[in-house]
C-alpha cells in the first residue's frame, strides 16, 4: 500500500463563538435536558462495562456511552457549559477506571470478547474518549485518557491482524461479514493522528486491506465505482458508511489518492440510488435497498429511515464536504437536518404502546429520539429499533444514544475556513464570533426566519477593514437565488456565489432564495429491478428482483425550500384518502399561508390547493407525527388520484 502524507483538507472548521435563536438553540437545549446532562445515564451506561452485561446474548449495550459521547462533546462545543462539562469529566474518569489488566474496556468478558458487536462497541469507547479529548481542560486528564486510548488498541493489535496465531478483523464478529468490527478504523487513525505512532498507522493500513468485508474489498469496489452499495455483499447502511468515515480520515492524513478517490465514489453513489427526500437511507430497514427510486413503494417490507443513519450521514457528507470542497453534501446535510433528524426528536415525550406491552418487565420512559422515520402512510415510533435492556430494567436505544451528535454537527458544519476566506454554509438566526483570515475580530449576525422563509440578512463587524473572500452557499433547489451587498446586485452562481472585497464594519449582505413549493414525483424503475434482500436470520443478503409498486406513482411529495411539507391525521383529513393537488405547469404548487389553528407546534405549515376547489394543510416533515400511534398518522408521500 503506497502511502503519501500529503494534508489534503481544503475547508476547515472555524473554532467560532456562536450564539443560535429560534428552534435550532432549542434543538441543543432539548438534548442537554433530555439527554446528556443526565447523570443517571452515563452512570447506567458505564455500569454495563463493569458487568460486562453484553456477554450473554451479544448486545450492543457497550455502543451507547461513546455514541452519546461524541455527541455531548460537540454539544458543549457549542454550548459552552461548565456544568454540562463536569459531567462528561466525571463519566470519562468513571469510565477508565473500568480498564482490565489487559487494558480492555469492553462490555464483553475476555472469554466472550471478538464476537457480536465487542469491537464496534469499543470502537465507540475509543471515539467518545477521542471527542472528550478535543474539548479536555486538564492536562493531567488528557495524559491518562491517552494512555488508556494506547492500551485499549495495543490490546487488540496483539491479538487482531494477519500474522500466524491473530485473528482477522473480520472474523471478530459473524454479523454483516465482519462490516460493524472493521469500523474500528476511523478512531484506530484518530489515534495515529494523536500519538505520531507508526504501528496505529499500520494497523488501520492492516483495517484497509482487509476490506470491511469477509467476501470482497468495499473499498476496492468504490474506488471502481461499478456497484452501487446497495449491491454490495453486505448493505447495512450505518455500519458501512462508519468505514467510509475511517477511510477518509486515512485520506486526510496520508493524501492517499486512490481511497480519496473511493470515499467520493461511495458518497456519489449513495446520494444517485439511496438518498430519499427526507434526507435518510434505506426505506426496507437500515439497509441501502436503492430508495432513491423505491421510498414511495407501499409494498416495502417495514418503513424505516434509521437515525442511526441519518445521523451518521450527516457527519459522512460533512467530511466529504471538507474533504473535496463541494457544497452539495452541505445540501444533502441540510435535507438531513431539517427533515429526517428534526423529525426523530421526540418532544411530546411519547411511549410506544408496542414497546411497552413487548417489554411489560421494563421501567419504560420515553426516549429522546425516535429510531424510525416513515414515508408513505405510517407511524412515527411504528419500530422501535436497536434497543437492550440493562441491568436495573431500563432500556436505551441505538438512535437514541447517537441523537446528540446531530445537532452537534450543525455548529461544526454552519461555517469554515478556507485560505483566504470564509464559507457560510448554513442560515441559522444568531451570532457567530470568529477570526478572519488576516486576524480580524470578525462578528457575522444573522437575521432570518429560515427556513421558513428565503429571506436572510449578514451584518458585518469587523475590528478592521480587510480585503478577503465570503462564500455564500447557493442551494440546488433555489432557481432563482439574489444576492445584495450593500443593497448592490451581486452575480450569482451555482454552489457557492462568491464575494470578494475589502470589507469593513456595518457591510450588510441580502440572500434572497427562492422559496416556491415544487413538487416532485417518484422515478420510475419499471417493472423490477435488481437489488440485495437481507436475510435477517443470518444478516446476509441475497439477490432478489423488486418489483415495482404499482401504487407508488400515485404519489407526490413538495419541498419548500429545504422543508418537505408533509400529512398528519391531526389536520382533519385521511392521510389514506386519495387527493389531487394543484400543480402548475412549471412543477410548483401555489401554496397560501392558513389562518387556522392547528394542534401542535411546527416549523412551518401551509395550505394546499385541490383541484376541487378545497385545500388541504400540510407542516414540515420533522413537526408532524409526533404521538407515535396511530392517532397521528403521518405521509411526506401524499396519495394521490
Amino acid at each position: 500500500m503506497e502511502t503519501q502524507y500529503i494534508k489534503r483538507t481544503i475547508f476547515t472548521e472555524s473554532d467560532c463563538n456562536a450564539k443560535y435563536d429560534g428552534f435550532i438553540h432549542n434543538a441543543y437545549r432539548f438534548v442537554c435536558e433530555k439527554q446528556i446532562m443526565r447523570t443517571d445515564l452515563w452512570k447506567r451506561f458505564v455500569h454495563q462495562f463493569k458487568t460486562a452485561a453484553d456477554s450473554s446474548d451479544e448486545g450492543w449495550r457497550g455502543e451507547f456511552w461513546g455514541k452519546m459521547m461524541r455527541g455531548a462533546s460537540l454539544v458543549y462545543s457549542y454550548i459552552r457549559d461548565d456544568e454540562l462539562y463536569c459531567i462528561l469529566k466525571n463519566t470519562v474518569i468513571d469510565l477508565l477506571k473500568c480498564e482490565d489488566e489487559n487494558g480492555r474496556i469492553s462490555t464483553y468478558s475476555v472469554k466472550k470478547e471478538f464476537s457480536g458487536w465487542d469491537i464496534w462497541c469499543r470502537k465507540y469507547v475509543i471515539l467518545g474518549m477521542e471527542y472528550f479529548l478535543e474539548i479536555c481542560k486538564e492536562e493531567e486528564l488528557k495524559e491518562k485518557i491517552i494512555k488508556s486510548l494506547c492500551r485499549q488498541v495495543d490490546y487488540l493489535i496483539s491479538k487482531i491482524g494477519d500474522e500466524s496465531g491473530k485473528i482477522s478483523i473480520t472474523a471478530t464478529s459473524d454479523l454483516w461479514r465482519g462490516l460493524n468490527s472493521s469500523s474500528i478504523l476511523e478512531p484506530i487513525v484518530k489515534l495515529y493522528s494523536l500519538t505520531s505512532e507508526k504501528k496505529y498507522l499500520d494497523f488501520a493500513e492492516y483495517i484497509i486491506s482487509a476490506g470491511g468485508n469477509q467476501v470482497v474489498n468495499i473499498f476496492d469496489l468504490a474506488y471502481e465505482n461499478e456497484l452501487y452499495p446497495y449491491q454490495y455483499p453486505t448493505t447495512k447502511a450505518y455500519e458501512m458508511t462508519s468505514c467510509f468515515e475511517g477511510l477518509l480520515e486515512y485520506c486526510k492524513i496520508t493524501g492517499n489518492e486512490r481511497y480519496k478517490t473511493a470515499v467520493i465514489n461511495y458518497a456519489d453513489k449513495i446520494l444517485e440510488s439511496d438518498f430519499t427526500v427526507i434526507g435518510g437511507c434505506g426505506c426496507t430497514g437500515e439497509l441501502f435497498d436503492h430508495s432513491t427510486v423505491r421510498q414511495a413503494n407501499t409494498n416495502n417490507d417495514y418503513i424505516a429511515q434509521e437515525t442511526c443513519v441519518t445521523v451518521t450521514m450527516m457527519k459522512f457528507f460533512s467530511r466529504v464536504y471538507m474533504l473535496t470542497g463541494d457544497p452539495k453534501y452541505i445540501d444533502a446535510f441540510e435535507t438531513s437536518l431539517y427533515n429526517a433528524y428534526l423529525g426523530a426528536f421526540n418532544t411530546n415525550d411519547s411511549i410506544d404502546a408496542e414497546m411497552a406491552k413487548n417489554f411489560p418487565e421494563c421501567i419504560c420512559e420515553p426516549l429522546p429520539f425516535d429510531s424510525y422515520s416513515p414515508l408513505t402512510s405510517g407511524t412515527r415510533g411504528n419500530r422501535i429499533g436497536g434497543k437492550m435492556i440493562m441491568s436495573d430494567n431500563h432500556y436505551y436505544g441505538c438512535c437514541a444514544s447517537i441523537g446528540s451528535a446531530g445537532i452537534g454537527l450543525v455548529y461544526k458544519t454552519h461555517i469554515m475556513n478556507f485560505e483566504g476566506g470564509i464559507a457560510v454554509n448554513l442560515f441559522l438566526e444568531g451570532v457567530s464570533e470568529l477570526v478572519s483570515p488576516g486576524g480580524n475580530k470578525l462578528t457575522l449576525k444573522t437575521y432570518t426566519d429560515y427556513p421558513v422563509c428565503g429571506d436572510i440578512k449578514f451584518t458585518i463587524n469587523l475590528e478592521n477593514s480587510e480585503d478577503f473572500e465570503i462564500l455564500i452557499r447557493n442551494p440546488y433547489w433555489s432557481q432563482t437565488t439574489k444576492l445584495l451587498v450593500n443593497g448592490e446586485s451581486i452575480p450569482t452562481s451555482d454552489g457557492y456565489i462568491r464575494v470578494k472585497r475589502e470589507w469593513v464594519s456595518g457591510d450588510v449582505i441580502e440572500l434572497k432564495l427562492d422559496m416556491r413549493t415544487q413538487a416532485i414525483y417518484p422515478i420510475s424503475y419499471g417493472s423490477q429491478i435488481l437489488m440485495n434482500k437481507v436475510i435477517w436470520d443470518h444478516n446476509y443478503v441475497i439477490p432478489t428482483f423488486d418489483r415495482e409498486d404499482p401504487l407508488a406513482h400515485k404519489h407526490i411529495s413538495l419541498r419548500r425550500g429545504p422543508l418537505m411539507l408533509a400529512q398528519d391525521s391531526r389536520l382533519g383529513y385521511s392521510v389514506d384518502e386519495p387527493i389531487e393537488i394543484v400543480v402548475n405547469e412549471n412543477g410548483y404548487v401555489d401554496v397560501f399561508d392558513s389562518d387556522k389553528d392547528i394542534p401542535f407546534d411546527c416549523i412551518a405549515n401551509v395550505e394546499v390547493p385541490l383541484t376541487d376547489g378545497t385545500s388541504i394543510m400540510l407542516a414540515d416533515y420533522s413537526s408532524v407525527g409526533k404521538l407515535y400511534t396511530d392517532e397521528s398518522k403521518m405521509a411526506v408521500w401524499i396519495l394521490t388520484k
